[in-house]
C-alpha cells in the first residue's frame, strides 16, 4: 500500500493459507475496508497506522465433506488515526471477518469492528 498508513505485526499471507477467501492479501483488503468504515463515521479521518496485536483468531468449520464452507477470522488490532479536526486517537479494537458459503455461489463475507478502547493521543 504505497503511501498508504504504516502496518505492524501482520503475520504474512502465506502463513495463513486458511484465509485465502479474502484474496491473496488479507492484510490490504482489511485496511481497506477498516479505512472505509472509519471514514464513513468521519469523512476527514486520516488511518496513520494499523497494528495487529497478536495472531489472528481463526474459525473455521467444515461441512461434512471437509470442506471449509465457513470461517470467521479476528484480528486484534490497533487504529492510530487521526479525525477530521486534525485530533490523534489511538483505537484499540476487534476486527472480524465471517466468511458464508465460501466455494459457493451464494459465497458472502461480511466485517465488522469492536471497538474496546479509544484514548486521544
Amino acid at each position: 500500500m504505497s503511501g498508504g498508513p504504516e502496518l505492524y505485526g501482520f503475520p504474512p499471507p502465506a502463513r495463513l493459507p486458511d484465509l485465502r477467501w479474502l484474496g491473496p492479501d488479507y492484510v490490504s483488503v482489511l485496511v481497506y475496508d477498516l479505512t472505509q468504515g472509519l471514514l464513513r463515521q468521519d469523512p476527514g479521518t486520516r488511518v496513520m497506522g494499523v497494528r495487529c496485536e497478536g495472531e489472528p483468531e481463526l474459525r473455521p468449520t467444515v461441512d461434512p465433506s471437509g470442506v471449509i464452507r465457513a470461517h470467521d477470522a479476528t484480528f486484534p488490532l490497533q487504529v492510530f488515526v487521526q479525525d477530521g479536526a486534525g485530533r490523534p486517537w489511538r483505537l484499540r479494537g476487534r476486527w472480524t471477518y465471517s466468511g458464508r458459503d465460501l466455494g459457493t455461489a451464494a459465497a458472502s463475507i461480511t466485517h465488522f469492528w469492536q471497538l474496546v478502547a479509544a484514548e486521544g493521543v
